[in-house]
This record gives structure tokens, sequence and C-alpha cells, in this order.
């Protein structure tokens, strides 16, 4: 069976917009179609348009619900980290520091929605 170089639920959804469209372009060739589609994955990754490799859930936290306390924070951040973040993140990689400077990040960001 034929699958993805890099695992589905690892892309962003504009990853699987842009691979299962270029999948779809040449289907009738399903080798070179998978290896043309993880091409354009690779392209687009490089392009980072998203700025998906340095964001996180801090930054959805500050929009969608400003006012959270440290304490608050430390105890929602590393669970939300390891959904947003799943094969890309490992839990033994949210220290107390990278914790910290989320919540930082988290402040900033919040008065930008206020």
């Amino acid at each position: 069976m034929l699958t993805p170089a890099i695992p589905w639920h690892q892309m962003t959804e504009r990853e699987q917009l842009v691979w299962a469209s270029s999948y779809a372009s040449l289907a009738s060739d399903p080798a070179n179609a998978i290896r043309l589609a993880d091409q354009a994955i690779r392209q687009l990754r490089e392009l980072d348009i998203d700025n998906e490799r340095y964001s996180g859930p801090e930054y959805e936290a500050a929009r969608h619900g400003p006012g959270l306390t440290l304490e608050e924070f430390r105890a929602w951040y590393p669970v939300a980290l390891k959904i947003a973040k799943k094969g890309i993140v490992k839990p033994n990689e949210i220290t107390e520091a990278s914790c910290q400077t989320a919540f930082q990040i988290y402040q900033r960001c919040a008065s930008d929605f206020y």
C-alpha cells in the first residue's frame, strides 16, 4: 500500500489540502502522485507561510481566553501543546522553562486581542 512520507495527522489543514490536490491531479499514477504530493508539502513547509513551526496554543489562548493566571496556564499548557503538536512535541520536551516562555508570549499576545 502506498502512503505519504509525512503522516496525515502531522500535516496542517493547509498541507492536507495541498497534498490531496496534488495527489488528485495525478491519481491515475499513484506512486508518482504520492511522490509529487510529498514534494509539494516539503516545498510548502519551506515557505512556512503559516509560521506553523513557531505557533502554539498560547496564541489561541491569548485570542480566546485572556486573563489566565500562571497557575492556570501551567496546568493547561502542556496538555494543549501535546494536542496541538501531536507527534511533533514529546511530553519530555515541555519543561518549566518552556512553559514560562509560553506564558510570557501569552501575556504579550493577549494585549493584542483585548
